[in-house]
């Protein structure tokens, strides 16, 4: 008998996930763009309404010029001010995935995903209303504190996962989480697009507020989501935050259910994601690199240059993964997709022209490959009534890593900006070499246990022929 491995009518719970979950990216990164672009005027100390309608970046390629040593100047402040934003919204984040994924075992996932939307919606409404009425620059952090609190991505992405494995198994589940971070990278392409060409026709604010809208948007979809974790399949232990958390370290170090084998696989797997994450989300000050010297993309070059990178890696993700299952472990494309990031890193780290960053990003088009592929390789090693504690054992690394790759990325950028403006990106690039190796190690010991397992030892009795 054929065992299923998706849920009898799944598709009536995935398709509208997946429809909320594209247009909260869209909203996300849209409102991250616009509130960089807008923090990099506010500290040239332009007047913060006015829709950029020349469309030219203010960038002085001149290295000996006084508007050049400005703008360096510039990008110092912006940088110090971004790593203030993201320490806003990390450090809450983290208490947020010790309680909301493993929560979710008990009461639901759905709620948590309207948490989580509407806090994002909250700080975009807050932050449109900053720009409106011209406050100062500094409130957009308290503002990024109310979306840590709530959850935002982070924890988006975890419930999303866990109600993946609600619905599915074995390499359905593995494609399903891949066309979910598929849906997630063309909602990021979407949301790259649409604000270099809104700032230049309607200014700031309506960028902004058209962010909220679409965020808003989103949480009225939430309406449309069924739950998929029914009460009769809920976790029926009290939860306590510090034994939810001692849980957690658990499941690595003391499972009993764990072998030695598979307890170093869900660290080495963790490990691995660990720096992947790092080096993906420690890139936050790319708008800055791009703006810069000798670059000087223009809010409508940067939102084509970042939407063509996207739907390359996207479209590769959504196509590519389902090919390279035929032939590959999903380990061994988890492999193959570091390998393309650290390629792409490298090439923008020592970028002397544009043309070295269109090059980078077809390098790097495989690059996005090993997240989902990591993911799906710890799920399926997973029981069911475990996946939404090994999902937020992940949102918190996640969340950890987006504090510290951020903050990293951004101190990094604004020490070297001056004399070595890609350094930062080769400091990404030796977490993704780390990551390289413990995928490396991953692949080993899955084949050193898969020749275990078709050895077989022959009896005593048994003639040998």
């Amino acid at each position: 008998m054929e065992v299923r491995e998706t849920e009898e009518g799944y598709l009536r719970k995935f398709i509208p996930l997946c429809v909320v979950e594209f247009f909260f990216f869209i909203a996300y990164i849209m409102g991250f763009f616009v509130a960089t672009e807008y923090g990099h005027e506010a500290f040239r100390g332009f007047n913060k309404t006015t829709p950029n309608n020349s469309d030219i970046s203010h960038c002085e390629t001149n290295t000996s010029s006084a508007s050049y040593i400005e703008e360096q100047k510039v990008q110092k402040e912006v940088s110090n001010w971004n790593v203030y934003i993201f320490i806003a919204q990390g450090v809450p984040l983290i208490f947020a995935s010790i309680v909301f994924a493993p929560l979710s075992d008990r009461v639901g996932r759905k709620i948590f995903l309207v948490i989580g939307v509407g806090g994002v919606c909250l700080k975009q409404l807050l932050m449109t209303l900053a720009i409106a009425f011209e406050w100062n620059i500094f409130l957009f952090i308290p503002f990024t504190l109310v979306e840590g609190c709530t959850g935002s991505w982070i924890v988006f992405l975890a419930i999303t996962f866990s109600m993946m494995s609600d619905i599915s198994s074995g390499q359905s589940r593995s494609f399903l989480i891949a066309v979910i971070s598929f849906v997630l990278g063309v909602g990021f392409s979407v949301g790259n697009f649409i604000p270099g060409y809104a700032i230049s026709s309607v200014g700031f604010m309506y960028s902004m507020a058209i962010s909220c809208g679409i965020c808003f948007f989103s949480v009225l979809g939430m309406c449309f989501v069924p739950e998929t974790l029914p009460p009769e399949r809920r976790s029926t232990v009290r939860f306590h935050c510090i034994n939810n958390f001692k849980d957690i370290l658990q499941f690595y170090i003391k499972s009993d259910d764990l072998t030695s084998s598979e307890r170093w696989k869900y660290i080495i797997g963790l490990s691995a994601f660990s720096f992947v994450m790092l080096a993906r989300l420690g890139t936050g000050f790319e708008l800055l690199f791009l703006i810069n010297s000798p670059f000087c993309f223009s809010p409508v070059k940067i939102s084509v240059f970042e939407t063509a990178k996207s739907v390359l890696s996207e479209v590769v993700i959504l196509i590519g993964i389902k090919l390279f299952q035929k032939c590959f472990s999903d380990e061994i494309i988890a492999l193959l997709g570091s390998v393309s990031s650290l390629a792409c890193f490298v090439l923008f780290g020592i970028a002397p022209s544009a043309e070295y960053l269109y090059v980078a990003a077809l390098v790097g088009s495989i690059g996005m490959c090993s997240i989902p592929m990591i993911r799906a390789v710890m799920s399926k090693m997973t029981p069911i009534e475990k996946q939404g504690t090994l999902f937020g054992s992940i949102a918190i690394v996640e969340n950890i890593c987006n504090l510290v790759g951020s903050v990293l990325g951004g101190a990094i950028y604004s020490a070297t900006v001056s004399y070595y403006r890609g350094m930062a990106y080769l400091v990404l690039a030796g977490f993704m070499l780390i990551a390289l190796i413990l995928l490396l190690c991953l692949v080993i010991l899955n084949r050193v246990d898969k020749r275990k397992g078709e050895y077989r030892i022959i009896p005593s009795s048994e003639p040998i022929n």
